[in-house]
Order: C-alpha cells, then sequence, then structure tokens
C-alpha cells in the first residue's frame, strides 16, 4: 500500500499552515525586537529555554530511571518493536524505555538531540502479560509512525505558528489520526487496533465488556459547544473518533457519524475570531505604543538609557564625552535643546556624570543650551546640579544663563 494514502488529508495542509505562521512570526518578531530595543527576543528566548529545560529535565528522569527494552531486558517487546520497525522502513530505531506511571495506559515519542526514544508506560506493557500483545504492538507501531512521519522534529519547525489559535493542536490531532491509520495498516489488525484505543479509554479488563457501536454512537451524540472546544484544544482526537476512523477506512460499514452542530461550528468560528482580532491588538498596540520601549525604560535598564537614542550629541552625554568631540557636534548643528526619553537635554546629561567637564558645559552654554527646560522629573539643569552635588562653580555657571 502507497505510504502517503496513510497520512490524514488535512496533516499535510495543517503542517503548511503552521510554517507559513511561524514565518510570519518570526517577522513580527523582528519588528518587535527592534521596537523593543531587544526585549521581546529576551522574553522568547528565555520561554523557549526554559521549555528546553523543563524537557531535559524529563528525559533525564526516564533515561535514569526507565528500564532500557534490549535483547536482554524485555526480549519480546525488543523483537517486537525491531520488527515493526523494520517494516515500517524506520532506518535507525529509537531507543524503547519502560516507565511506571500509577497506572496510566500511554505511551509517547519524543527526541533527545539527535535520538529518537519511545516510552511505553508499565501498565501498557502488561496488557502483553495478559494475552494483549497485538493491542501492544499497536501502541509501539503508531510510536513508530509518530518517527517515520517525523513529527517530533516537525513539532520545532511550527513551534511559533502555535500563536494562531486551535491550529497547533488540530495538527497534532492530524498526526494522531495518521498514526492510528499507519499502525492498523503495519500489525495488518484493525480488531485489535480499535480494541487498544478502547482499552486506553476504559482499561485491558474492561475493554472487552465494551459494545463497540454503542460507545461509538454515545460518543457521537455529545457535540455540544463544550465538548467541540475541549476536543479544539486537545492535541488528541477523543478516542470514539480515532476508532470511528480505524472502522472506516477500512471500509467497515455502520459507523456512528460524528456530527457537529452549526450553531456550535459558528460558537467556535467567533472564539477564533476573537481570539485572533485580540491577539493582533496586543501585537499593534505594543508596535504603535510604547509598550515595550516602556519596558525597555524601567529601573532595570537606566544604565543603557545610552542605547534608546540615535542622536550623536546626547549619545556623547551619556558616555561624558569629551570637548572636542562635543565641540564636532555642534558646529555640525547639533540641537543642543533636544530632549530624551526622559525629557533630559545634553545639558543635563552630562551632569549625571560626577566629573564634569566646566568647559563642555560652557560650550553647550554658549551654543545655546535652555537652562529652563525641565526633564520629567521637573528638574532643570541648576537644580539638577544641585541635587547631583556639583561644584558652586558649575551651579552659579548655569545659573549665570537664566
Amino acid at each position: 500500500m502507497d505510504h502517503s494514502k496513510l497520512v490524514h488529508k488535512h496533516e499535510k495542509l495543517y503542517f503548511g499552515l503552521l510554517v507559513a505562521m511561524s514565518i510570519l512570526t518570526i517577522i513580527v518578531g523582528i519588528v518587535l525586537t527592534i521596537a523593543s530595543l531587544g526585549i521581546f527576543l529576551w522574553i522568547i528566548g528565555l520561554i523557549v529555554s526554559l521549555s528546553m529545560f523543563a524537557h531535559w529535565i524529563q528525559i533525564g528522569y526516564i533515561r535514569t530511571n526507565g528500564v532500557k527494552v534490549t535483547e536482554r531486558q524485555f526480549a519480546d517487546l525488543h523483537e517486537m518493536y525491531q520488527r515493526v520497525g523494520q517494516g515500517m522502513g524506520i532506518r535507525l530505531l529509537p531507543d524503547v524505555y519502560i516507565l511506571q506511571a500509577g497506572g496510566v495506559l500511554n505511551a509517547f515519542a519524543t527526541r533527545f538531540f539527535q535520538k529518537n526514544m519511545i516510552i511505553l508506560y508499565s501498565d501498557v506493557v502488561e496488557l502483553s502479560r495478559n494475552g494483549q500483545t497485538k493491542e501492544v504492538e499497536f501502541v509501539i507501531a503508531h510510536e513508530l509512525a509518530h518517527i517515520r512521519r517525523n513529527h517530533v522534529q516537525k513539532q520545532w519547525l511550527v513551534l511559533l505558528g502555535n500563536i494562531v489559535p486551535f491550529l497547533g493542536t488540530a495538527y497534532s490531532r492530524a498526526c494522531e489520526y495518521t498514526c492510528d491509520r499507519m499502525a492498523a495498516h503495519y500489525i495488518q489488525d484493525e480488531a485489535a487496533s480499535k480494541r487498544a484505543l478502547t482499552i486506553l479509554a476504559v482499561g485491558g479488563r474492561l475493554a472487552k465488556e465494551v459494545n463497540e457501536f454503542d460507545y461509538l454512537y454515545e460518543a457521537s451524540r455529545e457535540n455540544g459547544f463544550i465538548a467541540k472546544y475541549s476536543e479544539l484544544i486537545s492535541t488528541h482526537p477523543t478516542l470514539p473518533k480515532r476508532i470511528a476512523a480505524i472502522a472506516t477506512h477500512a471500509g467497515e460499514a455502520n459507523v456512528p457519524m460524528f456530527k457537529t452542530a452549526g450553531y456550535v461550528k459558528a460558537s467556535i468560528i467567533g472564539t477564533i475570531v476573537v481570539t485572533v482580532l485580540v491577539n493582533g491588538a496586543i501585537i499593534a498596540w505594543l508596535v504603535m505604543s510604547d509598550g515595550f520601549t516602556g519596558l525597555a525604560a524601567s529601573p532595570f535598564s537606566e544604565g543603557f538609557a545610552g542605547e534608546m537614542t540615535e542622536e550623536p550629541l546626547q549619545q556623547l552625554a551619556y558616555d561624558n564625552a569629551s570637548y572636542d568631540a562635543v565641540e564636532e557636534e555642534v558646529m555640525n548643528g547639533a540641537d543642543v535643546n533636544m530632549q530624551d526619553d526622559y525629557g533630559d537635554t545634553p545639558l543635563h546629561n552630562f551632569l549625571y556624570s560626577e566629573n564634569v567637564d566646566v568647559e563642555t558645559i560652557t560650550l553647550l552654554l554658549d551654543s545655546g543650551a535652555d537652562v529652563s527646560l525641565e526633564n520629567e522629573d521637573g528638574m532643570m539643569p541648576g537644580e539638577l546640579a544641585a541635587n547631583m552635588d556639583h561644584s558652586d562653580e558649575v551651579i552659579q555657571l548655569i545659573n549665570s544663563y537664566e
């Protein structure tokens, strides 16, 4: 069977949209980084770093506490995933670990640097000890399908695209449908595949008592707003939908249909539109206003005030530059009364330094520096000079130009 026919019809579409949105987010991020004087980049970097650190901690816990499946350790599982993985065309098979999870029936695929990993919760493995070997084989094949489709690596490519409400989870759900199909195809047992998903719902023993049609039918009637919304924010489709998808793909008849009421669709679309508009408004505000630059001007960044202007004369004042450098800028027509984001003129900014050159102050005053201009603290240059404990010579010099 052609491998591409097993891929869910929306997986590639959602992936393409997420990549496009990731690129757009990068472009917007560049704009915001410039607008925020680098603050935005630091925020994103911190979020990504914390996420990666948390992932590494999780991997470390698994590698140091989980039991690795090898030829000598759980040899039957080792043979199973080797056989299924080779049948799926996976050249470099992942490491498989068994981990106790307090009765949770689950498994997942992950990646640590360049090495893929599959983690099987111990209760899943115990199913094979109760004669449900095919069901365990489906679970393993499902996780191997994630690796075969490079879903773990692709998550990093589409990470920034998740800014679009519900798009990332929609892609994840499409990937789950794909992996269900691939697993069912490669183990060649649709019945066991459906049972495996039922086991995830009610456990190994009770799954044998579940009437599949009634289970799907009752679930199909849960089509209200809350039920649909909870699915939209989930990375996995509901188990009944996954079972129905396997049955439909296998060509079974009389499979209950899962439909969404019109008012629910309208409500969901409305929620998406509102969320997009709100996010867009926040981004627009940050770009068009002082949302980020105000943050950059916080007390924590006062020491970097010199980076907040492109005016050479102000930069010289921040740096307490030499007389000759200041004279050159003044001779070139620099505005000696320009005010920065704090309302400070070059004269104000020179006075923030402990060692003030009287000749430079005189140059600014002779060039028209207005000693009556106040900064945002309401201080004129003379008042600032007194507040900074400058000499009487400097204070009297400034006051003489009133």
